[in-house]
């Protein structure tokens, strides 16, 4: 395993000064240079052009990020990755979060391109780092001795490893199992880490589809747009709202009969394009919830989901009934909370219904 320095990294301008504020991405424009055989991935020594050490890291090449600062401090990888690995786990552990949760998330938890999620006895692991790339299988030894799992499942298929040319892969580092149920509020999901989106269910989420708890009640009608495998429509359905969930994949919505099965719930699933949907459909509901894909995966889609964002706002907002809710959000990382507020208020004024 490569845990031992390989050569150094010159930095220049802003780039020393970021790295020594705790700055963890270095970019390629602050790199000076390169000193001894080093490749991408390979754990160096970062300096200024003086000579003094700044810090560890790993060198990456690739894409628009040079380095990803690790210390300030030389010090031994293996036992820094470890003690970073037990020191966030410490910290979701006290917040009580039940059987699923993130452990690592990048840069929060400085371990910068490296995310673990828990479900259950499953632990996913997914990277955009190099650096962490080719010390995954470390990685995966430290999880086992801290938290000692049934399985640990590699999730390296995001977008932004197809973005900077890193390989993408699905596969299985330790033990055999690959489902788990988690509980969530007062609902169960049955999460599938090698199939399913993301590292098998969004996670992000789970506060706003906890809410639909308290906000639905015994006949209210709930359409929960985009509805992936259920989320927020078994919420509302465990509290006797009826749910109209719009999905166009199979696969989903096979999972979401699995997860109505566990909850002992009954909802009304239609296969379709959203937006096909709403066309033809002409109910109105009590509680639409919005929840697509990115739709701005990259500044340069920026204005083509403005457009769509208040094409699918102004249709979703005609089909909720007056004094109704609309919960309607966006993943895209381009859109700004401001940008989207505006997307909303645009989309309220050409439906014609009013917004608080």
């Amino acid at each position: 395993m490569r845990w031992n320095v390989t050569g150094e990294v010159v930095l220049r301008g802003e780039g020393v000064e970021r790295a020594r504020k705790g700055h963890l991405n270095i970019y390629m424009k602050w790199l000076s240079s390169v000193r001894g055989p080093v490749s991408s991935g390979d754990l160096v020594i970062l300096k200024d052009e003086s000579g003094d050490s700044i810090g560890l890291g790993f060198y990456e090449g690739i894409g628009s990020i040079a380095v990803r600062v690790l210390s300030k401090e030389l010090v031994s990888l293996k036992e820094l990755i470890e003690e970073r690995l037990r020191e966030a786990l410490s910290a979701r552990e006290r917040m009580k979060l039940g059987n699923f949760f993130r452990w690592v998330h990048t840069e929060a938890d400085k371990l910068p391109g490296l995310i673990i999620d828990v479900y259950d006895d499953i632990v996913v692991i997914s990277s955009t780092s190099i650096g962490m790339d080719v010390r995954i299988e470390g990685i995966a030894e430290l999880v086992r001795k801290i938290y000692k799992p049934s399985s640990i499942i590699l999730r390296n298929d995001s977008r932004p490893r197809r973005e900077v040319g890193l390989p993408l892969e699905r596969r299985i580092l330790f033990g055999d199992k690959k489902r788990a149920t988690i509980r969530e509020g007062s609902a169960i999901f049955n999460v599938d880490t090698i199939e399913g989106q993301k590292t098998g269910f969004f996670i992000d989420q789970r506060m706003n589809r906890v809410k639909l708890e308290r906000l639905a009640g015994p006949g209210d009608r709930v359409l929960d747009l985009f509805s992936y495998t259920g989320g927020f429509g078994i919420h509302a359905a465990l509290f006797g709202a009826k749910v109209t969930a719009v999905e166009e994949s199979d696969y989903a919505l096979t999972e979401m009969n699995r997860n109505m099965k566990s909850n002992s719930v009954e909802i009304r699933a239609i296969r379709s394009k959203v937006r096909d949907f709403l066309e033809s459909d002409d109910n109105l509901y009590d509680i639409v919830i919005v929840d697509p894909p990115a739709f701005a995966p990259s500044k340069e889609m920026v204005d083509s989901a403005r457009r769509a964002y208040v094409a699918l706002n102004s249709s979703a907002m005609s089909r909720v009934t007056p004094g109704g809710i609309i919960l309607t959000y966006s993943c895209s990382l381009f859109i700004t909370r401001d940008e989207f507020r505006r997307i909303v208020e645009r989309a309220s004024l050409l439906s014609g219904r009013e917004i608080k």
